[in-house]
């Protein structure tokens, strides 16, 4: 294959989005530390694609990814990428802080509706004699499966000429001749220069949260904070059903979705907990976590207060201190691009996120998402909010400058 235009570190849905929209006009190489694509944070999600969420420019990556997920093109033919179930977004707290929200989806014509009382119950019998002062229902909200997204991605960019290459740790990241160095290691235990150095015109940051690490390699510091979060299996439970919306209790911090014939829950959990050198980040859960999602399902759903745990795991979600993503070139170093940030939204915002940053790497404008509001230089506090118990109205100030660190390969080298 003749020398890549464009490297894209990170095979998860972010990096395989965005090397499958550039593949189209660039020759892209997807480099990948684990040993298939979309096993760190992109496997641990709950697969949900949240269109109601708090960020604006979130809200429109996620309606760009929404209707791609509803008409998939042929790269995905034969496979059940997505279906609808419907969702309820409720507020136990505020019931004012989803409305800018609301009204955002609504003036690009999603059907968003308010429901309350026993509407509510009979629409999502998981949220019967649930304590909340607001709910919203969105009954186009859809449901992703995660590896047949990647499975199309990986199709694609293959046809088109494209290279994803796995088991390749990137150690460290230079500037040579106005290009962006690469320099890697292959094997789970080869050495940096077992391998020539790669070079490239352009770079993108997909590593999730690996990316700050390579980052300040090149002398750049973006703060960004991995946070840790729990999922949790139920046995079954009469209440599940594969038509049952998903609900998200968001100020309290409470999800369920239809699993089999239980539920997969989170209690919505952060803790700061950067990644290891190498690739592997799932965990087991806690018991401290597994009684607060008990607690929370006692008291917010008792519809389910009889639900059974009957496993799980952790995964790693990647944020910035305002919550927004990082999209596009980095203004400190020519030919670094990020593509990061998203915060557990991957299977929600794929899709945009590719077709933004290819679209600004080949000089176009995106009409619907806001250049600034993402830029990876834009100004971030150091100290960030995080939600412990992931409750909106009880967080914790982490300083990035304090936060617990990690070493890794690039922070070695």
């Amino acid at each position: 294959m003749p020398p890549p235009d464009v490297v894209v570190i990170g095979a998860g849905l972010a990096g395989c989005a965005a090397a499958w929209h550039l593949a189209a006009s660039k020759r892209v190489l997807v480099l990948e530390q684990g040993p298939t694509a979309g096993a760190e944070a992109s496997a641990q999600n709950a697969g949900m694609v949240r269109l109601l969420g708090e960020d604006p420019s979130e809200r429109a990556l996620a309606m760009r990814t929404h209707a791609f997920l509803t008409r998939p093109g042929a790269d995905w033919a034969g496979l059940e990428v997505s279906r609808r179930t419907g969702a309820v977004l409720a507020l136990s707290h505020d019931p004012w802080h989803l409305h800018d929200g609301v009204a955002h989806l609504r003036a690009h014509g999603v059907d968003v509706r308010a429901v309350a009382g026993e509407a509510l119950g009979q629409l999502a019998p998981a949220l019967a004699g649930a304590p909340v002062r607001q709910a919203w229902w969105l009954p186009e909200a859809r449901v992703a499966d995660p590896h047949a997204v990647l499975t199309g991605y990986r199709r694609g960019i293959v046809r088109m000429g494209s290279q994803l290459r796995f088991g390749v740790q990137v150690r460290r990241l230079e500037q040579a001749g106005g290009r962006v160095r690469l320099h890697v290691a292959a094997g789970a235990d080869g050495a940096e220069g077992s391998e020539p150095p790669i070079d490239a015109d352009a770079v993108v940051l997909a590593a999730g949260a690996w990316s700050a690490q390579l980052a300040e390699t090149l002398g750049v510091q973006r703060p960004l904070f991995p946070l840790r979060r729990t999922l949790l299996t139920t046995h079954a439970h009469p209440a599940s059903a594969p038509d049952h919306p998903w609900c998200w209790i968001d100020d309290a911090g409470l999800y369920v979705r239809p699993e089999g014939a239980g539920w997969l829950v989170s209690a919505c959990d952060e803790a700061v907990d950067p990644p290891r050198a190498g690739p592997g980040t799932r965990g087991s859960p806690q018991p401290t976590v597994q009684a607060l999602a008990l607690d929370k399902l006692s008291r917010l759903m008792p519809a389910l207060a009889d639900a059974q745990l009957a496993g799980g795991w952790t995964g790693l979600r990647t944020f910035a201190a305002d919550r927004a993503p990082l999209l596009g070139a980095d203004p400190d170093v020519p030919g670094l691009w990020w593509a990061g940030a998203l915060g557990g939204f991957g299977v929600t915002c794929s899709y945009g996120v590719g077709e933004a940053l290819a679209h600004w790497m080949s000089g176009r404008e995106v009409p619907w998402l806001h250049r600034e509001s993402v830029s990876p230089g834009r100004h971030l506090l150091r100290r960030f909010p995080i939600r412990p118990q992931g409750e909106l109205h009880r967080p914790r100030l982490i300083d990035a400058r304090r936060a617990p660190r990690r070493r890794t390969a690039a922070s070695d080298a």
